[in-house]
């Protein structure tokens, strides 16, 4: 094979491979990731806004704890917990956690102790239905909600664990994410 064709098969065999390394552009949820990592919470809010637009459940999440604790700027609980039960009815199991915060606290919107344990309830069972490759996270997300759970428990009568449970059972029917293939 002549020199001058070999070289140039090589130098678009070395242009492919640069390009391929290159990838797609960072999407806006992991310039949010990486930007809260690094502490800038600003710019997190805003590659997670426009995360949110574009239909990514987990910036849901995200930005609304951005939003209720007001990093990167000034609070907006209004927003969060709008965020956070958009995530929760799909399934985001640390957006039913914060939720369940949200109502057990009763800041920006009524306390109500058993929409928490339901909601709690179903962070757990989402959680625990969770991809091998997202069960370090999620065991994570599952503790909390259950320490949060138990911790509500202790401050509830009988029959206000028997209302939990119940809205807990219907709440996992309809919100918790689902084990792949059942």
């Amino acid at each position: 094979m002549p020199l001058r064709p070999l070289l140039a098969l090589a130098a678009l065999v070395v242009a492919a491979t640069c390009n391929a390394s290159d990838g797609p552009p960072p999407r806006a949820y992991d310039l949010g990731v990486e930007a809260y990592r690094a502490e800038d919470y600003a710019l997190a809010r805003k590659h997670w806004a426009k995360a949110v637009e574009e239909g990514e459940r987990r910036a849901l999440n995200n930005l609304g704890y951005l939003l209720y604790y007001a990093l990167g700027g000034p609070p907006d609980r209004p927003r969060a917990i709008f965020l956070w039960r958009r995530g929760a009815r799909l399934g985001h199991s640390e957006a039913q956690r914060h939720l369940g915060r949200a109502y057990e606290d009763g800041t920006d919107l009524p306390r109500n102790f058993i929409e928490a344990f339901a909601w709690y309830r179903c962070a757990i069972a989402s959680a625990e239905a969770a991809p091998e490759h997202e069960r370090a996270l999620e065991s994570s997300i599952a503790a909390d909600a259950a320490k949060s759970l138990e911790s509500l428990k202790a401050r509830l009568t009988p029959k206000q664990v028997e209302l939990g449970e119940s809205l807990a059972k219907k709440h996992v029917e309809r919100f918790a994410r689902r084990k792949a293939g059942a």
